[in-house]
């Protein structure tokens, strides 16, 4: 027996709402994955990769059981396949709090392909054979030549457009990709149960149990979205860390998920504090009294004091906890702020002290904006972090030379960049980028930690005679370390190096190393509870 018209219709709608769900899965598996093993190629490859065979196995299972399967059992699985995903996206989300951070230890890579199986395999799946489920149920009323095939397949993939659409305007600026993914479960269910509903070719006995089957696969899904603090916080309670973290605001955005953390001392001899972070990267840590506790604020704040004298207009590209512009308002600069996250603006005002008042303030991209740059700055400041490391975009010649038309006779840039501690290689590409735009490169090297660069246009030798006093005593000597480390980049150091382009960026080849070693080491050290987003 072939569905009527009406079902015909009620079940394209099903197609519809899963292959929604489906490219949103892989969009929200992307983000949730991002503070645990990070934003490399290598990362991004196994996400696409795991999608794809589950999508091709799903598809290719859904043939077999369509070609040897009664109607009214075919009926069944269609119905009870957006069920099954759901169940299976509840487990996922009760699980990989649980077990990302060691799945990250053992190799991120091979971790990250793990987790996007944990994640996607069994929805894609489920949800992906449903296509020729449905196929072979409505090849009757439909056999022309490809027996509806090609309805199904645009019905489903038009579906995925408006899935990524809602995802990215709707569920990522609104809520956690945490509470995104169980919503997502049980919207399956919900749209599995209201078809069958109206299903009347099917028995009454067995509507029922496909009903009873979609309230009980959302009902464990609805539970975590109830207690999910009490269970997330159960999952972190077994942490080692010094540290205690309690979050005090979150903001959910595009450009990424930022906290404000109270960090409270389980060990003596410890400070209190607030830290900023974004997607589990800790970008600033604060004293409770307001001062900022990471020494590349007060780096940054000195190597512009070194090298450019006289300066009245500042410009700073990322914002952060907003200590940088903070600093160089208070030292009486003209400051202008470009930061593309307008919840990090949220964040840095309402938990960290930013005030704008007096700044002109940008939300835009720092490219766009230097790129079409109206006014000249004495000193400009590179703090856009995002993920592991700058975005690569923001890594290449024709960016730094925007910068340098952006820059007064006699000004510099100063930028907070991440090298890599063991391949010299990376260091020397971006470096030679830089030299590419400016005549003088000056580069820095905080212990175990960032890398900073000064570039000029002019041969004014840096100030030597710079008194400390703003560094908090615990920063002293780390501060006072980098600052002597400094080192004039020289054409020779830079030989074989070819400077990155937008039409050949490998920044984010050439630094993928590091950035999964100083992910790994973030992850052993912020509870679950935290780098979950």
């Amino acid at each position: 027996m072939k569905p009527s018209d009406s079902r015909s219709r009620s079940y394209k709608a099903l197609i519809f709402l899963t292959g929604a769900v489906t490219l949103s899965l892989e969009l929200l598996a992307s983000r949730i994955m991002t503070p645990y093993f990070g934003v490399s190629l290598y990362i991004w490859s196994g996400i696409l990769s795991i999608t794809l065979i589950f999508l091709a196995l799903g598809y290719r299972i859904g043939g077999r059981i369509s070609r040897n399967s009664e109607h009214q059992t075919l009926e069944i699985f269609f119905l009870m396949a957006p069920p099954i995903s759901a169940v299976s996206i509840t487990i996922s989300c009760a699980v990989y709090p649980v077990i990302f951070s060691s799945l990250s230890q053992i190799d991120l890579v091979l971790g990250s392909y793990l987790g996007a199986l944990l994640l996607l395999a069994v929805p894609l799946v489920a949800l992906s054979a449903m296509n020729p489920f449905l196929i072979t149920l409505t090849r009757g009323a439909e056999a022309t030549g490809d027996a509806g095939a090609g309805r199904v397949l645009f019905i489903s993939t038009i579906g995925s457009v408006v899935g990524v659409l809602v995802t990215t305007f709707v569920f990522i600026p609104n809520m956690t990709n945490y509470r995104a993914l169980l919503w997502l479960g049980v919207g399956l269910c919900v749209g599995a149960a209201v078809v069958t509903i109206g299903s009347t070719q099917l028995s009454i006995t067995m509507r029922r149990r496909v009903i009873g089957g979609c309230a009980l696969a959302a009902i464990p899904g609805l539970g975590l979205l109830t207690w999910q603090d009490e269970y997330l916080d159960l999952v972190a309670s077994s942490s080692t860390a010094a540290y205690e973290f309690r979050i005090r605001g979150e903001y959910t955005s595009v450009f990424g998920n930022v906290k404000a953390v109270e960090l409270r001392p389980r060990q003596e001899g410890l400070l209190p504090m607030f830290a900023y972070i974004q997607d589990g990267l800790i970008q600033n840590r604060v004293s409770l009294d307001g001062r900022s506790l990471s020494p590349y604020t007060y780096v940054l704040e000195y190597l512009s004091e070194m090298f450019v004298a006289e300066k009245r207009d500042a410009l700073v590209l990322g914002l952060g906890a907003g200590f940088v512009p903070r600093n160089m308002k208070k030292r009486g600069l003209n400051v202008s702020v470009v930061e593309i996250n307008s919840d990090a603006l949220k964040a840095a005002t309402e938990f960290f002290g930013f005030d704008p008042d007096g700044m002109e303030i940008h939300l835009e991209d720092a490219r766009t904006f230097v790129r079409r740059c109206d006014s000249q700055y004495d000193v400009i400041f590179v703090d856009a972090f995002q993920g592991d490391n700058i975005p690569d975009y923001l890594l290449t010649s024709e960016f730094f030379a925007d910068l340098e038309s952006c820059i007064r006779p006699g000004g510099a840039v100063v930028m907070n960049a991440i090298f890599d501690d063991i391949d010299e290689e990376p260091n020397r590409h971006l470096l030679a980028t830089v030299a590419s735009a400016f005549r003088l490169v000056y580069e820095f090297r905080m212990p175990n930690a960032n890398a900073f660069i000064v570039a000029k246009q002019s041969s004014d030798d840096a100030r030597s005679d710079i008194d400390l006093d703003r560094v908090p005593d615990p920063l002293w000597g780390i501060v006072a370390r980098t600052l002597s480390s400094g080192r004039l980049v020289t054409r020779q150091m830079l030989i074989g190096a070819r400077p990155v382009t937008d039409a050949r960026n490998t920044i984010s080849v050439l630094f993928a190393p590091a950035n999964m070693r100083d992910r790994q080491l973030l992850v052993d050290l912020i509870p679950t509870n935290i780098l979950l987003n």
